[in-house]
């Protein structure tokens, strides 16, 4: 089972991704209103659509050239669109790592501090303590726990959609009905989805195992496809509160919503998964720095660091970034995105679309005992 199809090319790659991607700020709807909500009804799906797409190109590449040129981390693969310049996007990639982490432990501390209307620094104590544990542990261990992770929330997401559509459907059919398709959801989608998969580099290890160029195809795919069904089942939920939602200014709107939804089971269980996908958002990050940095001290050295020292090396970051909490998980987006998009725009996808597109047509080698 662990070597089959099924399981390193769509499970591993999924799980890897879908747990990084729905992390603090998705998670707790703040993207999700946003970059697709705001859209409308049928604009944010159109939105959902463009990110598929985009999401599905990258993947591929990433896999296809990471399995080619036999690069696992992000030094390496860096090297192979960059050249000598591969350091510009390490910059890029350390600093916007600690953004996304900063993004998470905010949320963290948010959503447990609204449920259980305590402070929200003992969410992120908590958040660190367990990114640290995580790390030590290793990458089967979180591999493990993503995949568990991300069955739990396609599960609870699917519940919450079913109790709109049986309790709600009506009222969210009439705002179907009632918007009208343009093609500027394509633009704010192709946006959003830009800056999420360029942390893709960090998520290499999910592809380790991916033996053929076929596969490469099908994990882009399908890990694409699979990453926004959260996406879709939230979106479809807060149309039947559409346009409130938008003009609501809760901080977690996905909270907002279960409690409009007057459900407080769906709650209970929500604040529990999203908390585990937040953690997961800085677990599976710090797993592919600690993976660059063994990478590069087994080139150099030929040793790795200790279980130990990947915890203490995960704290020491996720402790830098708590130190940005303090400008709120709204404003963190805003001012990281506008950072990250026009960043990695340079660093990774004119050359991932250029060079890295041209490598992969002109590649024709394949690993030993592919067909």
């Amino acid at each position: 089972m662990a070597n089959s199809f099924f399981n390193r090319v769509i499970l591993i790659p999924a799980a890897v991704w879908l747990s990084v991607f729905f992390g603090g700020s998705m998670g707790s709807g703040v993207e999700l209103v946003q970059y697709v909500t705001v859209n409308g009804p049928i604009g944010g799906f159109i939105a959902i659509a463009s990110i598929v797409a985009v999401v599905a190109l990258v993947i591929f590449l990433c896999f296809e050239l990471s399995r080619t040129h036999q690069a696992y981390d992000y030094r390496k693969f860096s090297k192979i669109i960059l050249g000598k310049f591969w350091w510009l996007y390490e910059i890029a990639i350390l600093l916007s790592m600690i953004i996304v982490i900063a993004i998470s432990s905010t949320a963290a501390g948010t959503v447990l501090g609204e449920y259980f209307d305590t402070n929200n620094y003992i969410g992120q104590i908590l958040l660190l303590s367990t990114v640290i544990f995580f790390t030590y542990k290793g990458r089967e261990f979180i591999e493990k726990s993503m995949e568990f992770a991300s069955a739990s929330l396609l599960i609870i997401l699917t519940v919450i959609a079913g109790y709109v559509f049986f309790n709600l459907g009506d009222v969210t059919s009439a705002h179907f009905a009632n918007d009208t398709a343009s093609v500027a959801p394509i633009g704010v989608g192709m946006q959003y989805a830009m800056v999420n998969v360029a942390f893709f580099p960090l998520l290499l290890f999910a592809g380790r195992k991916i033996q053929q160029r076929k596969e490469s195809f099908v994990a882009g795919f399908s890990t694409a496809v699979i990453g926004v069904l959260p996406l879709v089942a939230l979106h479809y939920a807060m149309v039947s509160h559409y346009p409130e939602i938008l003009n609501s200014g809760a901080e977690v709107p996905v909270y907002w919503l279960l409690e409009k939804l007057g459900s407080e089971w769906l709650i209970d269980i929500y604040v529990l998964i999203l908390f585990v996908l937040i953690l997961q958002t800085g677990v599976g990050m710090m797993q592919g720095f600690v993976e660059r940095i063994d990478n590069y001290l087994q080139e150099k050295k030929g040793t790795t660091l200790t279980a130990t020292q990947h915890g203490l090396t995960a704290g020491a970051m996720v402790i830098f970034s708590l130190a940005l909490s303090t400008m709120g998980i709204v404003g963190l987006i805003l001012a990281g995105y506008k950072f990250l998009f026009l960043t990695f725009i340079v660093v990774f996808f004119i050359p991932l679309l250029t060079i890295g597109l041209y490598k992969v047509i002109t590649n024709k080698a394949e690993l030993v005992g592919a067909k």
